[in-house]
């Protein structure tokens, strides 16, 4: 019996990570469009490599205020922090698997929100500064991960140190 429970716990967990994946891109694609998108899609399909859950979604949630707070000022310099907040939670659910893996995992979702300012035709100065933040946020990030304990709120308070670096990364 316990194990049939565990097994139908697992799937209304697997059930509700993909609710809430799709209500998380809908609301990115309808409120930012396809950059936001795109860097979602990314982040969504490295934390398969994980272990997807309900519990991740509260990690991942709270990079919609970015968005929120892009579209109430008009400043799309918030998809930075928007992007660093999501590689910090891949970092993290990856970490879990070496510190390598979650480095690798964060550098994919940081490596797709540099393809969309490519794409946007992004100056190579600019370029190179928010390569430069990000690069130095994710090894701060990766770096803390390794040496703090294993304490509730860790992760979470490397993902909000992480936003806020990349915002603080804007002023350069």
């Amino acid at each position: 019996m316990a194990d049939s429970t565990t097994a139908e716990d697992a799937k209304i967990s697997r059930i509700g990570f993909i609710l809430g994946e799709v209500l998380f891109l809908a609301a990115a694609q309808v409120w930012g469009g396809p950059p936001w998108t795109l860097v979602g899609v990314v982040t969504f399909v490295l934390l398969a490599f994980s272990r997807p859950q309900v519990g991740v979604l509260a990690a991942v949630a709270p990079s919609l205020i970015w968005l929120g707070l892009a579209q109430a000022t008009g400043n799309r310099e918030l998809f930075f922090p928007y992007a660093m907040h999501l590689a910090a939670v891949v970092l993290c659910a990856l970490a879990s698997r070496g510190a390598a893996w979650g480095l690798l995992g964060g550098s994919g979702v940081a490596a797709a929100f540099l393809s969309v300012r490519v794409a946007q035709q992004a100056t190579p100065r600019v370029l190179a500064v928010e390569c430069a933040v990000a690069a130095a946020i994710l090894v701060a990030a990766t770096f803390a991960w390794s040496r703090a304990p294993r304490r509730a709120g860790m992760d979470a308070a490397i993902i909000v140190g992480s936003a806020l670096l990349a915002y603080a990364g804007l002023a350069l």
